[in-house]
């Protein structure tokens, strides 16, 4: 049995370098944008085991900075020795086209799963036919479609995601709309202001949690199961009758494990029409979340301009830190944030 071997007998030996190997940019897809910026993760280099709070290396591409289009963004490696920083993120502006993702891995793999989807889902989602007159379904098409890129690229890229995989939310600006994909639990906030001119917090994701009643029955329809182990704290999935994947989400990129208890790489999308009262996009993973609310998020963003969305973003990164040493101690998880305005503040 393939997913007894690979519980018992983790390929941990050997990693991936996904980053260095996958080559091009999104920003090939728009050879005739005036103004054109990009910023991805990508792996440090050879040998450097980054420390806590250490920023992810980065690929940087087009001709000017995120900050003349209001953006900020930060990628933090958590508090764990032995882990590299398995998040990963990426942001494409070109003209009127913004594309944003975050992206959390997990697993003995995680960091080469979410490194190898940031660059392949806004690929398969420029790349398909419906990009540029239904990007809803485009959406709906690109998740499966990066999933089905990871499996089939396990071998040349040296990773193994039976029991390893990532979050994926991404996001695109355009036209006056707002479109949002996402599996997992890398929540989409929008911050909007009121009559009186303080910011209200809005969820644009639903995470995909186990204990989320329709995740947990179409769970149970596959035939999976959700259970909550003694001493563990999450309610998980797993394989009926069996101690394994133990997945914290109910949808995800990889898994191929998980995939036969009912984790399903579709997504959740949505499009939305672009409103005078909303003023920035906040995309995290639940590094952020985990002991920040939404609100709490939009008020320490909100406590900057525009113009200085990078102090903002690290100084959401800041407090996430913080709060996870007073309630953790000595675990941090790796901690994401991508801010955009959608105009002056």
């Amino acid at each position: 049995n393939k997913a007894e071997d690979v519980a018992n007998n983790p390929k941990t030996d050997v990693r991936g370098n996904v980053a260095t190997n996958l080559e091009g940019n999104l920003l090939d897809f728009f050879p005739d944008a005036q103004r054109r910026t990009s910023v991805t993760g990508t792996v440090p280099p050879d040998g450097v085991q980054q420390k806590g709070f250490a920023d992810k290396p980065t690929r940087k591409g087009g001709d000017e900075g995120l900050k003349n289009f209001k953006v900020g963004c930060a990628c933090k490696k958590g508090l764990k020795p032995e882990s590299p920083n398995q998040d990963d993120f990426c942001i494409f502006r070109a003209d009127g086209t913004s594309i944003y993702g975050v992206f959390d891995g997990h697993g003995p793999y995680g960091h080469d799963v979410s490194a190898f989807v940031q660059e392949a889902l806004p690929r398969c989602f420029a790349q398909d036919p419906q990009f540029v007159d239904d990007p809803e379904k485009a959406l709906c098409a690109a998740f499966p479609a990066a999933h089905r890129q990871c499996t089939e690229s396990q071998t040349e890229f040296r990773f193994d995601c039976s029991l390893s995989g990532t979050t994926a939310t991404m996001a695109m600006h355009r036209d006056g709309a707002l479109y949002i994909g996402h599996v997992g639990d890398s929540r989409a906030v929008l911050a909007k202001r009121r009559c009186g001119g303080e910011l209200r917090a809005e969820d644009l994701t639903e995470d995909h949690k186990p204990t989320c009643e329709s995740e947990r029955r179409r769970i149970q329809a596959a035939g999976g199961q959700v259970r909550r182990l003694d001493g563990d704290i999450p309610h998980r999935v797993f394989l009926s009758g069996k101690m394994y994947p133990g997945l914290a989400m109910t949808r995800s990129i990889g898994d191929t494990v998980g995939v036969t208890a009912g984790v399903t790489s579709n997504p959740d999308v949505r499009a939305l029409k672009v409103q005078r009262d909303w003023r920035f996009l906040l995309l995290c993973s639940d590094g952020i979340w985990e002991f920040i609310t939404s609100q709490e998020a939009v008020d320490i963003i909100g406590k900057y301009p525009a113009s200085e969305v990078q102090k903002a973003v690290d100084s959401l990164a800041s407090e996430a830190w913080n709060r996870w040493i007073q309630e953790e101690g000595d675990v941090v998880d790796d901690i994401t944030v991508i801010c955009a305005w959608f105009g002056d503040d």
